[in-house]
């Protein structure tokens, strides 16, 4: 897992653990590091990978790896990412963009039973498709190029980890503030909804992707604000 550096070399450290299919050079993932920089923040950037084996090897242990050579840092997590970030310690402030901490309800057509029967094989090839790569999923403002690259299938192995990570995830930090959609139909807002209450939940109007929505510039002082103070600056 590589992770890529962008602005001030001496500013505070902000670490943004990407989603499933997030691309660094996507337009609208480059939109929200340009927020971040301009900011002032030190952003140090996971793309995670689209095929997992396991949880703690393939995504948790670099992401642990590389924070323990950070003095500090500020926590960012989107969808797949905010799954891992919920595992990380030592963050000074966490913020999660539509944290994947459950499967929405129906997905692709699939249901639970056959989830479960499909993630009992050890494969980790892509077989599954997944419903998700859609402009109405993902945002308004998702480009071509987005829904080109990002990945159309899952393994089998990536649901089996998901689903472990999901069950077994640690409680949510009590400062920690989320932003979502209730027209997410990439993860579950129920899941959400049962981890963290509303006082610190912000919801916006579009779709999967915060950065991909027209609201995010309605939204993009309130994250700041999340970002450097935790739920204290949503107080009031």
């Amino acid at each position: 897992m590589r992770v890529e550096q962008y602005g001030p070399e001496t500013g505070p450290n902000l670490v943004w653990i990407l989603g499933w299919g997030n691309r660094l050079h996507h337009e609208n993932v480059g939109w929200l590091v340009d927020r971040f920089t301009e900011a002032g923040y030190r952003v140090h950037a996971f793309p995670i990978p689209d095929v997992v084996a396991e949880f703690e090897r393939d995504y948790l242990g670099p992401v642990d790896s590389y924070l323990s050579k950070l003095d500090r840092f500020r926590l960012v997590g989107h969808s797949a990412g905010g799954l891992i970030a919920a595992y990380v310690d030592g963050a000074e402030t966490t913020t999660y963009l539509s944290p994947f901490w459950g499967f929405p309800r129906g997905l692709t057509g699939v249901d639970d039973r056959l989830l479960s029967l499909i993630a009992r094989l050890p494969v980790t090839r892509p077989i599954l498709p997944v419903g998700t790569g859609s402009r109405a999923a993902i945002g308004a403002l998702a480009t071509d190029r987005e829904l080109r690259e990002g990945p159309s299938r899952a393994a089998p192995t990536f649901i089996r980890e998901s689903r472990r990570a999901q069950r077994d995830r640690p409680p949510v930090a009590d400062d920690a503030v989320v932003f979502c959609t209730l027209a997410d139909s990439v993860v579950s807002t129920r899941a959400i909804g049962e981890a963290v209450p509303p006082e610190r939940t912000v919801l916006y109007d579009g779709g999967h992707e915060l950065f991909a929505s027209p609201s995010r510039e309605k939204q993009v002082d309130t994250l700041l604000a999340a970002v450097d103070a935790g739920a204290e600056a949503l107080d009031g």
